[in-house]
């Protein structure tokens, strides 16, 4: 069970050569057809492609349907089983997360309310990485007496630097799976590309394995509903002039962060994460 930790790292569970093929061919589709269904979460500047942060839908016909029958390769059932009261999950929500070029590091937050097992994430690395940071269920009491903000389910103090001895840091190799309970507080992390898929479980009680949005065949038409659903506007256009333009900016202040630097050496007890986006990233 996912009890003292709330978390398992699962090595060589798969191989990955396959599957991390046909997710690099998902993601040059993407770019080839400008997929509606990606988040961007900083638009820095590279040449013919956009800077995503994940693939939404990506097992869809229109992009590469291969890449779902890799997927149902890889048998994750007992492992749910085993640490879950389960009978039976659903996947309810799955993305291509890639990084192209550029450090990541997104703020420290949690995917669900609490840590009580209602939804469980899945990690199916495909590339080596080393970042991903999770704060252990049996260091929450601990660290939310020195840090409060980390409490509730929020992005609102999300850079806050917590001590190293409060989360463990994931050194994930191809082929490797983390599981985690959503509840749990974590940071994703990583200098330079990445690429893994992200699935979140959800108890289920019927035999269906997997919304039908997210199965090859669905029907994508409705943007604005799907944006609603997944809380994302799909409906922008990324490789308009002004978001093109504004990319080059950011490619700018990702060399040179000068207003990172100024709030570097203003915060002087160093309370705040400063250079995530940033080549200064640890």
């Amino acid at each position: 069970m996912l009890n003292d930790t709330g978390y398992l790292h699962l090595k060589k569970y798969f191989n990955p050569e396959r599957i991390s093929f046909e997710a690099d061919k998902t993601i040059k589709k993407s770019q080839k057809i400008k997929w509606n269904f990606i988040k961007v979460y900083h638009n820095i500047f590279i040449y013919n492609f956009i800077n995503i942060f994940s693939i939404n839908f990506p097992f869809n016909n229109k992009l590469n349907p291969n890449l779902y029958n890799e997927f149902s390769k890889i048998n994750f059932d007992d492992l749910i089983f085993k640490n879950t009261n389960w009978k039976n999950y659903k996947i309810s929500q799955i993305e291509l997360q890639h990084n192209e070029k550029y450090n990541y590091q997104s703020s420290w937050h949690r995917d669900a309310k609490i840590a009580n097992l209602e939804n469980i994430v899945v990690i199916i690395y495909l590339r080596d990485e080393n970042g991903f940071r999770l704060v252990p269920r049996n260091l929450e009491n601990e660290m939310i007496e020195n840090s409060p903000f980390s409490k509730e389910k929020n992005y609102k103090h999300g850079y806050t630097n917590l001590p190293k001895k409060y989360y463990h840091q994931f050194d994930a190799k191809a082929g490797d799976i983390v599981m985690f309970d959503a509840g749990l507080l974590h940071q994703g992390s990583c200098k330079g590309i990445r690429t893994h898929l992200f699935a979140r479980c959800v108890e289920n009680f019927d035999e269906s394995k997997i919304e039908n949005n997210l199965k090859p065949d669905a029907i994508l038409d409705n943007i604005e509903a799907e944006s609603a659903n997944y809380n994302w506007d799909f409906n922008q256009n990324y490789y308009v002039f002004n978001k093109r333009f504004k990319s080059v900016i950011n490619l700018i202040l990702y060399y040179f962060p000068i207003l990172k630097i100024i709030k570097y050496l203003l915060d002087i007890k160093k309370k705040k994460i400063h250079f995530h986006y940033s080549i200064f990233q640890k």
